[in-house]
């Protein structure tokens, strides 16, 4: 059974809110991006837009840039809904963020005891610290981050969950990243809270 778990907290937290530019180019996200891309260039062959493969339908994140290819936004999608997005001005400025850059998170169950996490970070001008996760009143366990090979620029971290003996899955989730662009450092937490259904296996518990 495979399906997307809903986040119910999302918290980020920042002890500067000071700008400065930050040039990200065509070129930086063609070299951070995997090989199921979509270049689309202008009559002067300028790229335009890059695109993740397949990001119009199911997941994936769309580019659009300035004449002069610096980026002008990023979207990452799902099911042709945005959730996350970053607006930048012409001199590079950063105007705009919508969502959270942890992206997606997919619990994958394998049997009826145990299943598997994957989390998605965006990464440009970002550096994550270890992702450390809660699960019920378990000792916290911390998870290091590596590059992703489905999405371009992104970070994943995969972990499993034993969950043979357990009637619910309260997990919490907390990781620090560096904004390298202002040196500003952030916090972004979260939580989901699941039940284990005999029949239906992992589903998200009733919030009352």
């Amino acid at each position: 059974m495979k399906w997307l778990a809903f986040l119910l907290i999302i918290s980020l937290f920042a002890c500067n809110s000071k700008s400065r530019p930050c040039l990200i180019d065509a070129t930086d996200i063609l070299k951070g991006s995997s090989k199921k891309i979509i270049s689309v260039k202008d009559k002067g062959y300028k790229i335009i837009a890059i695109y993740d493969d397949g990001w119009d339908s199911l997941k994936g994140g769309a580019y659009l840039f300035y004449p002069n290819e610096l980026l002008k936004s990023y979207t990452f999608y799902q099911n042709k809904v945005a959730v996350y997005s970053e607006t930048y001005d012409e001199n590079g400025y950063l105007t705009g963020t919508k969502g959270s850059p942890m992206v997606d998170r997919i619990i994958n169950e394998l049997g009826e005891d145990s299943a598997y996490v994957q989390v998605y970070f965006f990464k440009p001008m970002k550096t994550y610290q270890k992702l450390n996760i809660k699960i019920n009143n378990n000792p916290a366990t911390d998870y290091s981050l590596e590059q992703d090979s489905l999405y371009s620029n992104m970070q994943s971290v995969t972990f499993g969950i034993n969950t043979s003996n357990l009637n619910q899955v309260n997990m919490y989730s907390q990781i620090k990243y560096m904004d390298d662009c202002n040196k500003v450092e952030h916090v972004l937490s979260d939580s989901i809270f699941l039940i284990k259904d005999s029949r239906n296996g992992l589903a998200p518990a009733s919030v009352k």
